[in-house]
């Protein structure tokens, strides 16, 4: 089961977005349903092993837990970016932690890689290493949230949470 001790303290940040803003979601709609992978807020966030699908996939690491999902990720943060967020405490063991600048990185390449021959602009996304390698680096950059907040192994995290947040613990923070 999930070590409470580490966590007590410990609160998630998601995105409150304001009203002019294209991800918006209405504060009512947060409090009714809670956050979902459907939410669009979660689209402010970065999601490096949803670019490319089969070729994550193809790089699982043998025993990556099978409810790793990147189709079905709550994004977050573990400090308050925005002026307004929706927060709550960690509640499940279900979420992991990449490096978010190999997921830039994994964005730019795939944007290269799908419109070279087609978008001029794209050649300016080239990283000079294959998207493969990129994902392979992804991977290996997944560590829990207790490993993240022991070592910090890279100053910007990607924390992704296989696992919708009950609206019963979601209240508004502001900074």
């Amino acid at each position: 089961m999930f070590k409470e001790v580490i966590f007590l303290d410990i609160m998630l940040y998601h995105a409150f977005l304001p009203e002019n803003h294209q991800h918006h979601v209405p504060f009512k709609d947060i409090m009714e349903d809670g956050i979902k992978s459907t939410t669009q807020s979660n689209h402010v966030y970065g999601n490096g092993g949803s670019i490319h699908l089969e070729i994550t996939e193809r790089f699982r690491p043998v025993g990556a837990a099978d409810w790793i999902d990147f189709k079905n990720t709550v994004r977050a943060n573990i400090t308050n970016r925005f002026s307004k967020s929706f927060c709550f405490p960690v509640f499940t063991n279900k979420i992991k932690v990449f490096n978010s600048e190999i997921s830039l990185n994994i964005y730019d390449q795939a944007f290269y890689e799908d419109l070279k021959y087609t978008d001029e602009e794209a050649l300016n996304f080239d990283t000079g290493k294959s998207l493969e390698y990129w994902i392979k680096e992804y991977w290996q950059s997944m560590v829990s949230l207790e490993q993240y907040i022991e070592k910090k192994p890279y100053k910007e995290p990607e924390i992704l949470i296989f696992e919708d947040v009950p609206r019963q613990i979601i209240k508004v923070c502001e900074k």
